[in-house]
């Protein structure tokens, strides 16, 4: 996978397999994720150099998904909902979340990475003008396993 596999943004590549990709905020780093068959492959560094980390997803064993809804008032008529994939590594956490506000306020996109569950090691907000987005609200997500896991590192709005 690694020779095929480089960060890059959707405007400056023409791979059909890419279904993310995004710019972390204040920062060259790219994250790309691409389709492969069944599998999903993250890709993380700067873009189109040699990929700093790639990971290959296989859904039951280390990718998963999470979500949740977030009411914003009591009649529950206004309310985010929080998309969440997660692709594991030995004790390591790689999480990239989707926040879908409806309009109330800008939708967002954070990657975090997370130690045995808990020890939060990185946690950036995402470009939303770089953010190419074809796999949250899609089948692909959807058909995606719960993840059964510790969610302590779940970043939830109060």
């Amino acid at each position: 996978y690694s020779e095929e596999y480089k960060p890059y943004l959707k405007k400056n590549i023409t791979n059909k397999n890419l279904v993310f990709s995004a710019q972390i905020k204040d920062s060259k780093k790219v994250i790309s994720i691409y389709k492969e068959n069944k599998k999903l492959i993250y890709v993380y560094g700067s873009e189109g150099e040699k990929a700093e980390k790639i990971i290959v997803g296989t859904a039951n064993k280390n990718l998963f998904k999470n979500e949740n809804e977030i009411p914003l008032n009591e009649n529950n008529n206004n309310k985010l909902t929080e998309n969440f994939i997660l692709f594991k590594v030995k004790n390591y956490t790689y999480l990239i979340s989707f926040y879908n506000n409806y309009g109330v306020k800008e939708n967002s996109y954070t990657l975090t990475v997370a130690k045995n569950d808990e020890e939060i090691l990185f946690d950036k907000e995402l470009d939303i003008s770089t953010v190419y987005d074809n796999l949250f609200n899609t089948n692909l997500f959807k058909k995606l396993p719960y993840d059964n896991g510790v969610v302590a590192y779940y970043i939830t709005y109060d």
